[in-house]
C-alpha cells in the first residue's frame, strides 16, 4: 500500500546541480528557471515562420513499451514465487516438525532450484526494462515517484528522512514498514540470499561442495509477498505513464535532473562485489553491475534527447551538435568500462572513484548544456 510520495534522487540531483547550472546560466536565466514558451519567430516577410516538429509522444511510447515489456516479466515473476511459496507448503505439511527448507530441499532440489533460478533470470528482465525508463520515470516530476517505490527509495530503517512512506503486507500476515524499494531493498537480497531477514535456507545451489554468496534458496512469504507488490507497482506505473502528456519542460527536466547522477551509481558499483569483491557489504547490485544499469538510463535519455534535438538545432545547431557529441562521449566511456569489466578486468575502489569522478565530469557538463538549449527555448525547468 503506497501512503506518501517522495522523490529523494531528484532533491540530490537538485542539490548537486544547483551551483554549477547558475554559474554556466547565470546571463540567460533568472534563479534558474525562465517562464515562457517562446512565440514563433518572425520570418522577413513578416510571417509566423513553423518550427520543427518534436515527437514527444514516441518517448511515452518508448517508455509504455519498456514498462510493457517490464510488466510481462513481473507478473511470470509473481507467478513463479507462487510455485515456490507452494512447494515451501506442501513441505511444511508433509513433516510440520522439519525445517520446511531442509524438506524441500530434501525431497524437491531439482525443481526448488530450478524456480529459484526462473525467478532470477525473472527479475533481471524486468530490472533491465525498467533501466531503459529510470531516466525519464525518476526525471519527470509526475512520474519520479514510482522510481523512488520501485527502484531507488531507502528503507526508513536507513534514511527515515528520505523513505517513502508505504506498507508491505506479505502472506503469513506480517507487514513491513518503509522497507525500501521492490527491486534492490526486497527482492534483490531475497534472490540472491545476502539479507539473513529474508533468507530460507543457504545451500549448496552449484554443487561445488560449498556455499558461496548468492547460494541460498528465498524465504517464501518474502519473496510471494514483493513480487507481488512490485507487479502491483508495475501496473500502477503503466497507468501513469499512459496518463502522462509529456511536455518539453518533462523532457528537458528529465534530462537536465538525470544526466548527473553519475557519481550515485559509481558508488554504488565501488561499494558493489563487482569492485570491492568479498569485502562488499552490500546486499544489493550482486545480481548485475551497476554499470549495466548506466548503460540502461543514458540509452533512455539519449532517445529522449534525439526527439527533441530537431527543436534545439533550430535554435542553435552547434550547441545541439556539442550535446550530440557529449552524450556520445559519456555513453562510450561507461560501455567501455562495461566491456572491460565483462572481459574479466576487475577495477579497484580506487579506479572505481576515478571513474566516477571522470564519469560525473562530462555528466555535468552534459547537463549544463542541456540546460542551456532549454534557456535558449524558454523553457521552465522544474528544479526548484
Amino acid at each position: 500500500m503506497l501512503q506518501q510520495t517522495f522523490t529523494p534522487r531528484l532533491l540530490r540531483t537538485r542539490a548537486h546541480l544547483t551551483s554549477a547550472l547558475c554559474i554556466v546560466l547565470m546571463l540567460a536565466m533568472t534563479a534558474c528557471t525562465v517562464q515562457t514558451v517562446p512565440a514563433a519567430p518572425q520570418s522577413s516577410s513578416g510571417s509566423a515562420e513553423t518550427a520543427p516538429a518534436v515527437d514527444l509522444n514516441a518517448v511515452k511510447e518508448y517508455a509504455l513499451e519498456n514498462a510493457a515489456i517490464m510488466q510481462t516479466a513481473t507478473a511470470s515473476l509473481a507467478d513463479v514465487a507462487q510455485q515456490y511459496y507452494d512447494l515451501i507448503q506442501q513441505a511444511h505439511e508433509s513433516n510440520p516438525d522439519a525445517d520446511p527448507y531442509e524438506q524441500a530441499w530434501a525431497d524437491s532440489q531439482d525443481e526448488i532450484g530450478a524456480l529459484v533460478m526462473q525467478a532470477r533470470d525473472l527479475w533481471l528482465e524486468a530490472s533491465t526494462y525498467y533501466e531503459l525508463d529510470e531516466g525519464i520515470v525518476a526525471g519527470v516530476p509526475s512520474l519520479a515517484h514510482y522510481d523512488v517505490w520501485i527502484d531507488a527509495g531507502p528503507p526508513a530503517s536507513e534514511a527515515p528522512d528520505e523513505a517513502l512512506v508505504w506498507q508491505l503486507e506479505l502472506p503469513d500476515g506480517r507487514v513491513l514498514e518503509s522497507p525500501g524499494n521492490f527491486f534492490h531493498n526486497l527482492l534483490e537480497p531475497t534472490l540472491w540470499g545476502t539479507n539473513p531477514e529474508f533468507t530460507g535456507l543457504p545451500v549448496d545451489m552449484d554443487g561445488d561442495g560449498a556455499i558461496n554468496v548468492g547460494e541460498a534458496l528465498p524465504e517464501a512469504a518474502m519473496l510471494l509477498g514483493a513480487t507481488q507488490g512490485l507487479n502491483d507497482a508495475t501496473i500502477e506505473m503503466q497507468a501513469a505513464i499512459e496518463a502522462w502528456d509529456p511536455t518539453l519542460e518533462d523532457a528537458l527536466t528529465a534530462l537536465v535532473t538525470m544526466i548527473p547522477t553519475m557519481n550515485e551509481y559509481f558508488e554504488q558499483w565501488k561499494e558493489s562485489v563487482y569492485v570491492s569483491g568479498s569485502d562488499s557489504e552490500q546486499q544489493s547490485f550482486i545480481a548485475v553491475s551497476r554499470l549495466l544499469d548506466i548503460q540502461g538510463i543514458l540509452a533512455g535519455l539519449s532517445f529522449t534527447y534525439d526527439n527533441i534535438a530537431p527543436l534545439v538545432s533550430d535554435s542553435d545547431a552547434q550547441l545541439d551538435q556539442q550535446i550530440r557529441t557529449d552524450f556520445d562521449t559519456l555513453i562510450a566511456y561507461v560501455d567501455d568500462l562495461f566491456s572491460q569489466e565483462q572481459e574479466g578486468v576487475q577495477f579497484s575502489p580506487e579506479e572505481a572513484d576515478l571513474f566516477g569522478t571522470e564519469a560525473q565530469d562530462l555528466a555535468t557538463a552534459l547537463a549544463a548544456l542541456v540546460a542551456q538549449a532549454a534557456s535558449d527555448l524558454n523553457i521552465t525547468l522544474d528544479l526548484a
